[in-house]
């Protein structure tokens, strides 16, 4: 029962926590940027898959930093607010961690260019990742690396597994090596994070505390209802708009 509410918490805060770590990490800064600045900014997307947008800033920073800089940010702000005290703040902190590791992953592997700042760029986000689920190890307990590693698979990995999956069913540039990148550091942190050394009493202790509460799986559920409909009415809209716009262009031409 311990185990089927981990695995059903992860399922239902996975996709809030990735959509708000993709606006928090690259929406969020191009509007700062363009509203303290006075800038135009361009929303490039906003969908289910990501919320992006751009400001005319130029490129003094490295791409991936300003990202890196926010998840730290943020991830600094739920640790010192202990908002890692519930299960779903430590998630944060590691998809977080995974949403600013991507584009230095992508310089790596997609344009083959290995810089300083790309290595420290990897290892810092890593360094997230492994936070993250070291905090969760503190929530849940766990006696030993196969049971420490169990959990974070139930609760961590195999959530986020079957959301790529259904991303890749929909969207065709979900490509093997795209998944790879998103799952690969993820498990290798929770093997990293369930190696470290860990007080054997507390989690011998931990181990017997209750299962995620329900109060969390369903808050995460409502969190996660209220956003589909939220961009599934922003999408509607946007693609009337545009339909109506479309038919006065072919409205207004001759013949």
């Amino acid at each position: 029962m311990r185990w089927t509410r981990l695995f059903l918490l992860g399922l239902a805060s996975i996709y809030p926590l990735y959509w708000m770590s993709q606006f928090v990490l690259f929406f969020l800064p191009a509007s700062l940027h363009a509203l303290f600045q006075r800038l135009p900014l361009t929303v490039v997307d906003i969908s289910y898959l990501q919320a992006t947008a751009v400001s005319g800033k130029s490129d003094s920073l490295p791409a991936g930093i300003e990202s890196l800089l926010f998840a730290m940010l943020f991830s600094v702000a739920i640790w010192y607010l202990r908002g890692d005290k519930f299960l779903t703040g430590g998630l944060a902190i590691v998809v977080l961690g995974q949403s600013a590791l991507l584009p230095f992953l992508s310089q790596l592997f997609w344009t083959g260019r290995v810089e300083p700042l790309t290595i420290s760029g990897l290892i810092m986000a890593m360094g997230l990742i492994c936070f993250g689920l070291y905090r969760i190890l503190r929530r849940t307990g766990g006696a030993d690396l196969v049971d420490r590693l169990a959990l974070l698979s139930l609760l961590a990995v195999l959530p986020q597994a079957v959301l790529w999956l259904a991303f890749r069913m929909h969207y065709p540039f979900f490509g093997t090596k795209f998944l790879l990148m998103l799952l690969a550091p993820l498990y290798l942190g929770a093997l990293i994070a369930s190696a470290l050394p860990h007080n054997l009493a507390r989690d011998l202790a931990n181990a017997m505390r209750p299962p995620a509460p329900l109060v969390e799986i369903a808050t995460s559920l409502v969190v996660a209802s209220l956003l589909f409909a939220a961009i599934g009415l922003a999408t509607h809209s946007s693609e009337r708009q545009h339909s109506i716009a479309a038919r006065a262009v072919r409205l207004a031409r001759p013949g």
